[in-house]
């Protein structure tokens, strides 16, 4: 089976100098496939053909655009429509793709590898075969490869350009590693587009869009083999407007195969007292032809599958009503899915025109059934369920190219999909169904929480910006920290840390407190960028995007340092040795603090001490009042008080809110040495900090005895320490492990 390819042809030039890849085969050479970069291969100049690729978790299909201006589905060199989404790897290296490596399944189970794209992103899978280790974006670079040698050897052209097809629910990480293996595999990726998405698109142009201003609004209930994404959407003359969508990238044909192999084989072993699948060969078979039962099911009330286990054989015949039972919680997960979506979109059932079925599974009587049952509604009619979202995926790949201008060589001029020219093009416009976050620490200062910051289904692109005052330092370095999450509720544990990015070498500022604007943002691909703004500059700030550390249970435990708040009790010796220029500096050092303190962050007391300990304010972060109560301190008496044991009074009820911090300056002997040892001891023990500073006739070794950190200084450096100190503190706040 062939395709006539003629002038109608979507084509584009390029100038990259490189080989023409080999007529495809099944068998690939490892070699010729980059499994270690982004890089995309090149290739020589030769007019290049376009296509759309759904890249599915059972079986993935290729589109082009045909001589009459139509998306079609193209063949395999074999005549197929459809490659089974599937990979073998042989102890020697041979690999096959698509049906032959389907077919090694009975053989050689453990060298093929099905399934993978539903662990795309997931760090923990892996797929051993031929002494090395994949992932699943390493299997699917291997299976995007395939299809691009086939498309080629069927078209006599090389393939560059391509859009391809992802869950709706997938997140940042998985999107980008479709576009990665895309690259990888020597394709020019255009865009990725949702899966419903593109199966709307191809629905919408077959069916043609109101004149009026009237929007269709219908519900895409796509169920694939191994994937389940459902979305509301308007389709209109101008375009299609998605309105909300989610999934599950866990939830598919495959679970319906599963719920099958547990009932074959719990009727074989009521029979014969054996479990099949514990029998290697057995439960191989079961793989390899649960699935044909399944589509029998489809078309008949009831159907057979023959188990040889052990010695053993029986013939277990399946009803469409048992089929229906077993798996009846997996359809109530669909309901349950497009009831949360449709609230989400702000819509009821009745204000829907229908519901589009698409995907391979809703072949099923009871899919049909099941969505007529709780939407009220036909489900609506004129695509092939199998190849809807491929055939979107290249009409959208002609959207892309030409709003570049690419397309129309020969000085001929292209149909746009609306339609007219290529000035008429559809509009899509996308939503993303996770939403953006940054690990933050809560209000009360005990745990991590996730912050949204761009809520889900959201039209993409898409930009919120967050100002995040920072303190700098003059001798530096300066850095901030970021942890972006996608996930919907502020509980860590229910989210996915997608990324982690840091700022560097900002500049500092004289007043010490600079501010940042950090851009989170969605591209139209639903992937995450972040950008930064140093207000006080201009400075643009482009984040390193560095690794995840491989051990984040810091994230389930208590923000370092307790907390992202701080209480601090500044507590100065007023005895009459402070006369003169040691109060006044003393004064100066407080004023320094609280002016290069992050009061949005932090409360401050200021207790003086001699004789007694005066609480000059209690725990505040107006600047006016603590500024007031440092110019009100006065001399008296002589150092027989015991100032830590009223600053831990103020600052242990805080432990559960805030880190808490003591700061004390003196420049005599202590009388009651004995006590603050003693509380001292209580600090260490409960977490509370204790940052003594000492000059003139202070007592070093006892300073260093009651504190955490101690120093001595003199009068000209005692204000600069007391900056350096805030600065320190405030870097504490920033989120880190």
């Amino acid at each position: 089976m062939g395709i006539n390819v003629g002038p109608g042809l979507g084509l584009a030039v390029y100038d990259d100098k490189t080989i023409i890849p080999e007529r495809a085969s099944a068998r690939l050479n490892l070699s010729t496939l980059n499994l270690s970069t982004s890089q995309p291969l090149n290739i020589s100049q030769h007019i290049m053909a376009y296509i759309g690729i759904d890249l599915g978790t059972t079986y993935s299909a290729v589109s082009v655009i045909d001589q009459y201006g139509k998306a079609t589905i193209l063949p395999t060199p074999s005549g197929e429509r459809l490659t089974p989404s599937a990979v073998y790897i042989g102890g020697d290296g041979t690999v096959l793709v698509g049906a032959e490596a389907k077919d090694m399944l009975q053989d050689e189970p453990d060298n093929v590898a099905t399934f993978f794209k539903r662990y795309m992103g997931d760090s923990d899978y892996a797929f051993y075969a031929g002494e090395r280790e994949y992932s699943a974006a390493d299997l699917q670079a291997i299976l995007l490869e395939h299809l691009r040698r086939q498309a080629e050897q069927v078209l006599g052209e090389p393939v560059r350009d391509a859009v391809i097809t992802v869950p709706a629910y997938f997140n940042d990480l998985q999107r980008n590693q479709t576009v990665d293996a895309g690259r990888r595999a020597g394709l020019n990726v255009l865009r990725i587009i949702n899966e419903p998405t593109s199966a709307a698109i191809c629905y919408g142009l077959g069916q043609g869009t109101t004149a009026d201003a009237t929007p269709r609004r219908m519900m895409v209930y796509d169920l694939g083999g191994g994937t389940f994404d459902v979305t509301v959407l308007e389709v209109s003359h101008g375009g299609i407007n998605v309105l909300a969508t989610g999934g599950d990238h866990h939830l598919g044909g495959k679970d319906w195969d599963d719920m099958l192999i547990d009932y074959v084989a719990g009727e074989f072993r009521q029979e014969h007292g054996s479990d099949p699948r514990e029998d290697f060969e057995c439960y191989s078979d079961l793989l390899y032809n649960i699935e044909k039962l399944k589509i029998q099911l489809s078309s008949r009330e009831s159907a057979s599958i023959v188990v040889r286990s052990g010695g053993n054989r029986s013939r277990v015949t399946v009803t469409r009503d048992k089929f229906e039972e077993i798996t009846r919680h997996l359809m109530s997960n669909t309901q349950s899915k497009a009831a949360e979506v449709l609230a989400e979109a702000g819509l009821q059932w009745s204000d829907l025109e229908g519901v589009l079925l698409v995907g391979g599974s809703t072949k099923m009587p009871m899919v049909e059934n099941w969505v007529r049952q709780f939407s009220g509604k036909e489900p609506l009619r004129g695509i092939n369920v199998d190849e809807a979202v491929c055939l979107g995926a290249v009409l959208q790949a002609r959207i892309e190219l030409e709003s570049h201008r690419v397309l129309g060589i020969g000085g001929g001029r292209t149909q746009g999909i609306g339609g007219g020219a290529a000035g008429g093009m559809m509009r899509i416009r996308d939503v993303m169904s996770h939403s953006l976050g940054a690990i933050a620490v809560s209000d009360d200062g005990s745990h991590y929480v996730n912050s949204i910051i761009i809520g889900r289904n959201k039209p993409i692109p898409v930009e919120e910006r967050r100002p995040f005052r920072h303190h700098t330092r003059p001798d530096g370095p300066n850095e901030l920290e970021v942890y972006l999450t996608q996930g919907e509720t502020r509980e860590v544990q229910d989210v996915v840390v997608i990324g982690r990015y840091m700022f560097h070498d900002f500049a500092h500022v004289p007043s010490g407190e600079t501010i940042i604007d950090i851009g989170y943002s969605y591209d139209t691909n639903g992937i995450v960028q972040v950008s930064g703004y140093q207000r006080e500059t201009g400075m643009t700030l482009v984040p390193e995007k560095l690794p995840l550390p491989e051990d984040m249970t810091w994230l389930y435990g208590r923000p370092q340092g307790g907390s992202g708040r701080l209480s601090v009790v500044i507590t100065i010796d007023v005895s009459y040795s402070m006369m003169g220029k040691p109060l006044s500096k003393a004064q100066d050092a407080a004023r320094e603090f609280v002016r290069n303190i992050n009061l949005n962050n932090a409360m401050v007391a200021i207790h003086a001490f001699s004789d007694t300990v005066q609480v000059m304010c209690d725990l505040t972060n107006d600047e006016r009042t603590l500024t007031r109560a440092i110019g009100n301190m006065s001399l008296e008496g002589a150092n027989l008080a015991n100032p830590l044991k009223q600053a831990t009074e103020v600052l242990e009820p805080q432990l559960a809110c805030s880190k808490p911090v003591m700061i004390v300056l003196t420049d005599g002997m202590w009388t009651s040495k004995k006590n603050a040892i003693k509380t001292s001891d209580h600090c260490r023990a409960v977490g509370i900090d204790i940052i003594a500073l000492g000059f003139g006739g202070a007592d070093e070794e006892f300073l260093k005895r009651i504190s955490t950190i101690s120093s001595m200084t003199d009068l000209d450096h005692v204000v600069e320490q007391f900056g350096t100190i805030a600065q320190e503190l405030n870097s504490k706040l920033v989120v880190s492990r």
